[in-house]
């Protein structure tokens, strides 16, 4: 697999799994994307083999509802790895939350993901 196609993995990943709200949909394209004994790091979590990474994923999306995620950066590519940089927003406002994530990726699929949040912007409700 090129560099290309890493790229276009992890911008898949962004823009696909973690857009998707539909819980079966998100589990194919987990299945397609990720290889079965993939591991996935977040800040609290190490989540390993596909099961494990889809539980993960979907607790990460528990409070996103009405948030879309996209790409801010496109994905970079050395040897496996690849970075994307990428923002999650309500329609038409500002990020609320910015990250950087890191793939593994070999033989067409993530090995490793490393979900990597840089920070909340403030959000003030009025009051």
């Amino acid at each position: 697999m090129d560099s290309t196609s890493h790229a276009e993995l992890v911008r898949r990943n962004v823009v696909e799994v973690f857009n998707t709200a539909d819980a079966d949909r998100r589990r194919e394209l987990i299945e397609a994307m990720y290889h079965p004994d993939a591991v996935f790091y977040d800040a609290e979590n190490t989540a390993t083999g596909r099961d494990a990474v889809i539980d993960a994923i979907t607790a990460l999306l528990a409070d996103s509802a009405g948030l879309s995620f996209s790409v801010t950066v496109e994905p970079a590519v050395l040897g496996d790895v690849a970075r994307i940089s990428w923002a999650l927003s309500p329609p038409d406002a500002p990020a609320v939350v910015t990250g950087q994530d890191f793939a593994v990726v070999k033989d067409g699929t993530i090995t490793e993901f490393c979900d990597g949040e840089h920070g909340h912007a403030d959000v003030h409700d009025g009051a």
